[in-house]
């Protein structure tokens, strides 16, 4: 094979099953390939990608970064607007908190939807439709529906939620400097979480917005997810797609007799059903669902918890819920460059759930509003890096080659925790009062340390893990 040109852009999608590439892709992608034997089965693979090249990834890891403010600051609004809500639409806490449970349906969706979207559009394709789903939804909120038709809404917006979070996870999770880069990745989606219930409670309480009102603004900020996610990607389409393109095979780079696959076996026609047959993949899917119950329950009840229970001004509790998304934006840029420099991440990973542990209780006994703020911003500095960790942790325990289905249906399934948890919170505070945030919390957390203990240490039969996060942190910037 001669040498490729390591300039040249991409025509098929980035995130794809690696070790079905024709001689066609390897001229045309520009990837660094190696041949390995894996399972017996010799291929020609990937190797993990680099933030910087081509320079295209520089623009699409950008854009990535800004999608994900826009896909925090959608989970992390919910937590103001139940309070608006329940008041607007005269709703119980049981009633309300069905704006967590709707994007559930959508993120299910998303779970066993990405695969065939990637691979039949690319990341074109999960551009123009997540991006899209998330103009759509908001804009329909903006007219303040029936409570039923919000809540369908919602389930849109979770939709795009989920094809847009787990898709660009699968691919920044399989990069170089893996650690690093979900981190920054996840710190925008703190950013965007962060900010959005400050946003709002600051235009509705001394702007005197109303709730849906905030949407409009919901709807400019997906807008320019959807320019820069399109024109990013734009060029990264769908394997299917690509092969039904004349113009996209490069038969001037093949001799007549030529086979169209280096490779000698088809790739799996059901990659997710594969991946579900691996204990690992059911571990993490389950450590990520239960995490982002944690993440998304306390930045969506804490305020209510602070303003019904510990009778807190709302401008003060809007307040306390920016400093917990604040601090989970920090600890993942901070946590995630400092994690690599562990001998074993996955201790790390044990110690910053035994800080949140030890945290938490205390913001349970503790009733004094500032060491409250104190102690929730800490919550959130230490969860930071759990959900990146994960991430990388299942890249490296899956072959190759089921990557983009496995990674994308964890991340999935992890998102609708973020919808399911904070339900159960709240129709069990329904009954018993919000007083449950604290011991639903923790039970959670004591869940993920579990989880996360009975995860294996390698993949089975693998000789070395799919890819290597380095110990040592390259620079990015």
């Amino acid at each position: 094979m001669r040498e490729t040109n390591q300039n040249s852009d991409s025509t098929t999608p980035l995130l794809s099953a690696s070790q079905h590439l024709s001689y066609t892709t390897c001229q045309t992608t520009g990837a660094s390939l190696n041949h390995t034997v894996e399972d017996g089965i010799y291929t020609l693979e990937r190797q993990p990608e680099k933030w910087n090249e081509p320079r295209t990834n520089f623009w699409r890891v950008l854009a990535t970064f800004y999608s994900f403010i826009v896909v925090g600051a959608n989970d992390g609004v919910y937590g103001a607007m139940i309070h608006y809500l329940g008041k607007y639409y005269n709703a119980d806490y049981k009633t309300v908190s069905m704006v967590f449970l709707s994007p559930f349906i959508g993120y299910a969706a998303a779970a066993f939807g990405n695969s065939w979207i990637h691979e039949r559009f690319g990341q074109r394709g999960i551009a123009l439709l997540g991006t899209g789903m998330h103009i759509i939804a908001y804009l329909a909120a903006t007219q303040h529906p029936p409570y039923p038709a919000l809540i369908a809404i919602f389930v849109l917006s979770g939709l795009g939620n989920g094809i847009v979070d787990a898709s660009w996870n699968a691919w920044i999770g399989a990069m170089d400097s893996s650690s690093q880069l979900m981190g920054i990745l996840h710190a925008f989606y703190g950013l965007g979480a962060a900010l959005a219930p400050l946003t709002a409670t600051y235009l509705i309480t001394n702007r005197d917005w109303k709730w849906y009102e905030f949407y409009y603004l919901m709807a400019v900020a997906a807008g320019v997810e959807f320019v820069t996610s399109v024109a990013a990607f734009w060029s990264a389409r769908g394997s299917l797609s690509q092969a039904q393109d004349p113009d996209s095979r490069g038969d001037d780079n093949m001799s007549p007799g030529t086979p169209d696959s280096l490779n000698v076996n088809a790739p799996p026609k059901h990659p997710t059903l594969e991946s579900l047959r691996m204990s690992s993949t059911w571990i993490i899917s389950l450590f990520l669902l239960v995490y982002v119950g944690v993440e998304v329950t306390i930045g969506g009840w804490v305020f209510t918890f602070l303003v019904d229970l510990r009778n807190t001004p709302p401008s003060v509790a809007g307040v306390v819920t920016f400093t917990y998304w604040a601090g989970l934006t920090v600890g993942r840029v901070c946590l995630g460059f400092l994690t690599p420099y562990f001998k074993r991440q996955r201790l790390a990973v044990l110690a910053y759930l035994g800080a949140c542990i030890i945290l938490h209780l205390t913001f349970c006994v503790v009733d004094d509003l500032l060491l409250s703020a104190i102690t929730v911003t800490l919550i959130g500095f230490f969860l930071g890096p759990l959900y990146p960790e994960a991430v990388i942790a299942q890249a490296k325990l899956l072959p190759r080659y089921l990557h983009v289905a496995a990674v994308g249906f964890a991340c999935a399934l992890g998102s609708a925790g973020g919808c399911v948890f904070p339900f159960i919170t709240g129709a069990t505070a329904e009954i018993y009062g919000i007083k449950v945030l604290q011991p639903a919390v923790l039970a959670m957390l004591f869940l993920c340390l579990a989880l996360w203990l009975a995860l294996p240490a390698r993949r089975p039969g693998a000789r070395q893990p799919a890819f290597s996060v380095s110990s040592t942190p390259s620079v990015l910037f």
